[in-house]
């Protein structure tokens, strides 16, 4: 379920922000991908988008959605506990410490909200987050998934990189 944000900023008496981007797939064309629903594919396509435009191949591509399916199972989420987030489209409510986006990135952290509530930006700090580990390019995605996030979970990076090598090579990586 969509939640409107106009309706949570009303409600937490917050002012809306001005609206993302509607046009954050770049080139890649519409379609389903790897048993997603049309939401999931279409911040699938965004992710890949920024990864084609940073030039980061099948491993950046990889990591990218295989992190977002684990952090968020690609789905936008704001957090409560970060009012600023409300302001932005979401289709959920997080609830995870400071949590927000795709990527889960932590508002303490990752201090642009506007950011990290788009599509493109927060996987561009993924992306310039992932490219500070050394060989990132030739370590095991799941491995470099974890050095970038520090999940308390390391594991479950694992256990999507399949769905995530299929997702990237119907989109050309």
């Amino acid at each position: 379920m969509k939640f409107s944000a106009a309706l949570v900023v009303a409600a937490m008496g917050a002012a809306p922000a001005a609206g993302l981007p509607t046009d954050i797939t770049g080139d890649l064309p519409p379609r389903m991908y790897s048993n997603l629903s049309a939401l999931q594919s279409k911040y699938a396509r965004g992710i890949m988008a920024q990864a084609k435009r940073e030039h980061l191949g099948s491993q950046g591509c990889r990591a990218g959605i295989a992190t977002a399916l684990v952090e968020s199972t690609l789905i936008m989420h704001a957090n409560i506990a970060v009012p600023a987030s409300l302001a932005y489209d979401f289709d959920r409510l997080g609830k995870d410490a400071d949590s927000i986006g795709l990527f889960q990135q932590r508002a303490s952290i990752y201090t642009n909200i506007k950011c990290s509530m788009d599509v493109a930006c927060s996987a561009h700090q993924f992306f310039k987050e992932m490219k500070t580990v050394p060989q990132w390019k030739y370590m095991d995605v799941g491995k470099l998934c974890q050095e970038v996030q520090h999940s308390e979970n390391p594991e479950r990076y694992h256990d999507f990189i399949n769905q995530a090598t299929e997702i990237c090579q119907a989109a050309g990586f």
